[in-house]
C-alpha cells in the first residue's frame, strides 16, 4: 500500500473531514484526492505547493478523473434513489460494486500524485504546521477562481483542523488567514 493511501485512509476518518471534502468537491468542483494531498505533503514537511504546482498535479490526473472516476460516481449517484422496474436490493448491490471501484480509481490517481511528488519517497508524516497546511490548500483551491463562501471556508478550517489535530485554536485561526 503507498505512503499516500495509508495517510489518506486515515485523515479520512478523521473528525469532520468526510463532509468537508464532499463539499468542496460538490460546490467547488476540488478534487478530494488533491486537498488531502495538501494535507499530507505538509505532514510530510514538504515545501508548501504553489499555485503552479497545485495546477500540474492536477494536470498530471485530469485525464484519470474524467475518464474513470467521475463516470464511476455518476453512475454510484444514479442508482442511489433506484432503478424503476428494478428490484432495490439489486440496484443496492450494484451500487456497492461501483463504489469499490470508485474507490480502487481513487487510490490510482494517489498514486499518479504520489509518484508526481518529489521528496515524498521515504518521509514518514508529522504534526504539520497550519500555515504549510493552509497555504497547501490555498493552492488547491485557487485551482476554481470564484470568490470562497463562508460554507467553502468552513470546510476548509475543518480539512486544516483534521491536518493539524495539535493545533492550537489560534494557530488554526492565524492560517485561516490564507484564504
Amino acid at each position: 500500500m503507498s505512503a499516500f493511501w495509508t495517510y489518506t485512509l486515515e485523515f479520512y476518518r478523521r473528525d469532520g473531514v468526510q463532509p468537508a471534502v464532499i463539499h468542496l468537491q460538490d460546490a467547488r468542483g476540488a478534487d478530494v484526492n488533491l486537498l488531502i494531498h495538501a494535507a499530507w505533503t505538509a505532514a510530510l514537511g514538504l515545501p508548501a505547493t504553489t499555485g503552479a504546482q497545485a495546477s500540474t498535479l492536477a494536470d498530471s490526473v485530469a485525464a484519470w478523473r474524467d475518464t474513470a472516476i467521475e463516470p464511476l460516481r455518476a453512475v454510484r449517484n444514479a442508482l442511489r434513489p433506484g432503478v424503476a422496474h428494478v428490484p432495490e436490493e439489486e440496484c443496492k448491490a450494484l451500487r456497492g460494486q461501483v463504489l469499490k471501484l470508485e474507490i480502487e480509481s481513487e487510490r490510482i490517481e494517489q498514486a499518479v500524485l504520489e509518484a508526481g511528488t518529489p521528496g515524498a519517497a521515504g518521509c514518514e508524516p508529522g504534526e504539520p504546521d497550519p500555515a504549510l497546511v493552509a497555504a497547501n490548500l490555498a493552492a488547491m483551491t485557487s485551482l476554481n477562481p470564484a470568490p470562497l463562501t463562508q460554507a467553502d471556508r468552513d470546510a476548509l478550517r475543518a480539512v486544516l483542523v483534521a491536518g493539524c489535530q495539535n493545533a492550537a485554536p489560534a494557530e488554526i485561526d492565524a492560517a485561516m488567514q490564507s484564504f
